[in-house]
């Protein structure tokens, strides 16, 4: 499979400059994974979708918002109100992780906006530790298992951000650096945050951001500390831009390139994938550069907003919040 993409009109491919959708027309995508040619696809509301040469199938109902599959294709799917389900069966049979339901600040998570639940927005694993699971809530924060999903501990405990300090809960995306053991990195409401220790201690890192409110975040899996971040003007992220640092979060620039947009209507997917850097944006363009740096080339149109990118059984990177459903009538209209 090529680069899978999540759009408001279901699930695409692009492979070589191609684009052929893959199901799920009409329906509004927000995170996507892809593992042996097997996609997993999340429509809020809705529920978990499998697509592969068997066709589509529903195989999780209720609202879907984050998936991943692991390294043993355990499904993981992310939710509102904010829990984590599994399957080790390809999605024939699930278990609720309760013991998140558990945790010290579970009843204090609140999303600002009705229906005020808070959502799973990322999902990823720590290289070298099989059995890890790592989520980022909005608005709840990093949680992290270390067997598949049974037990839970969150990592901000030891944030010391003093006012600021409710705003990272809010979590949009956290991510390990594959190449850095312990590294940790997180994009929030609130800026950008790194940690070298596990998620024990985190710093804020905005050193040439100018925008405040950081969504996406993907981590080059073959340069250790290169990161792209893309920022917006408060929810849901307009007017962005895209972000580049190379090393680990502790100074940017921003990305800009005479094929790329100057501002971005809305903050568009960022992603490394196929030894690639990746921006797929909100008018359904995608463009591809062998370095962040450039040069960028427009290598894809698709006739649909674009969501939530994957390559691989790599992480998918997403613009997806919390929608309502007539937001995403609108979008799908």
């Amino acid at each position: 499979m090529g680069i899978i993409l999540g759009t408001t009109d279901g699930v695409w491919e692009l492979n070589d400059g191609q684009n052929r959708q893959l199901g799920l027309s009409g329906k509004y995508v927000s995170h996507v994974a892809t593992h042996e040619g097997t996609v997993l696809a999340m429509v809020p509301f809705d529920g978990a979708y499998v697509i592969n040469d068997d066709g589509e199938a529903l195989v999780w109902e209720g609202d879907a918002r984050a998936c991943a599959i692991g390294p043993d294709n355990t499904y993981y799917v992310g939710t509102e109100p904010a829990m984590i389900h599994r399957s080790h069966d390809s999605g024939k049979t699930w278990l609720r992780s309760d013991k998140i339901d558990e945790l010290p600040t579970r009843s204090d998570w609140s999303f600002p906006l009705a229906p005020h639940q808070s959502h799973v927005r990322s999902i990823d694993f720590i290289p070298g530790e099989p059995d890890s699971v790592l989520v980022g809530v909005e608005v709840g924060g990093v949680l992290l298992s270390k067997d598949k999903g049974e037990n839970w501990e969150e990592l901000n405990d030891a944030v010391d951000l003093g006012d600021a300090r409710w705003r990272f809960i809010d979590v949009h995306t956290v991510r390990p650096d594959p190449l850095q053991d312990g590294r940790l990195l997180a994009v929030t409401g609130n800026g950008f945050y790194g940690s070298d220790n596990g998620g024990q201690t985190w710093e804020r890192r905005m050193e040439g951001i100018s925008l405040g409110y950081t969504v996406g975040l993907h981590v080059n899996p073959d340069v250790a500390g290169e990161l792209v971040v893309n920022a917006g003007q408060s929810p849901p992220g307009i007017n962005g831009l895209v972000y580049h640092s190379r090393n680990a979060g502790h100074s940017w620039e921003v990305l800009t390139d005479s094929a790329l947009p100057d501002r971005y209507a809305r903050v568009p997917v960022v992603f490394f994938a196929d030894n690639s850097s990746w921006i797929a944006t909100n008018d359904g363009q995608v463009f591809r550069a062998d370095q962040v740096q450039g040069p960028w080339s427009l290598v894809g149109e698709l006739p649909a907003a674009i969501n939530a990118a994957t390559s691989l059984s790599g992480p998918s990177s997403t613009v997806s919040g919390s929608k309502s459903p007539a937001a995403i009538n609108a979008a799908t209209s």
